[in-house]
């Protein structure tokens, strides 16, 4: 028994140290000027030029003062989402997979209508009244275009249906 409580104790503190983790990332990001920052840095690491802009000129565009720019560069770092490489800050593979998921956000909320229509249509039904091959159908033709977002949505639609066949 006193294996299993150490067990639960040490899963509870990587479940908290995990968050602190994920709060760390979140917290570099958080305000627009170091989201725009960080976006600014992920569009120029994923084009190999050697063009980026200096931390004088993003100061500027940023209409940050040099304390916040460096506070938020800093920050950034810190959290493992960027480094610096031959005088520019990249992306590391953290950054970029942080990177890629608030471009999937952006797609998301430019396409809310359409996530709205569907959890619309599916709580407007009793539950398990919207046959699975029926819901892809709905996300395939609203959500088409959308690569990233509907294979997230058709995911759980996959995950749902076996949880159906489970309980059955």
């Amino acid at each position: 028994m006193s294996s299993r409580i150490s067990s639960t104790k040490d899963m509870y503190q990587q479940v908290a140290s995990d968050s602190l983790l994920v709060e760390t990332v979140f917290s570099a990001i958080s305000d627009n000027k170091s989201l725009s920052l960080f976006n600014i840095i992920g569009i120029m690491s994923s084009h190999a030029s050697d063009g980026q802009p200096t931390g004088e000129i993003l100061i500027s565009r940023l209409n940050m003062t040099r304390k916040q720019y460096y506070t938020r560069i800093n920050r950034l770092v810190d959290a493992g989402m960027i480094t610096r490489k031959r005088a520019r800050f990249v992306l590391t593979s953290l950054g970029r997979i942080v990177y890629e998921t608030h471009k999937t956000i952006g797609v998301a909320i430019q396409n809310r209508w359409k996530l709205e229509a569907i959890d619309l249509l599916e709580n407007s039904l009793p539950p398990n009244r919207m046959p699975t091959e029926e819901r892809q159908k709905l996300i395939n033709t609203l959500l088409g275009e959308c690569d990233k977002i509907r294979d997230i949505l058709l995911c759980h639609c996959q995950s749902r249906k076996n949880e159906y066949l489970l309980a059955v």
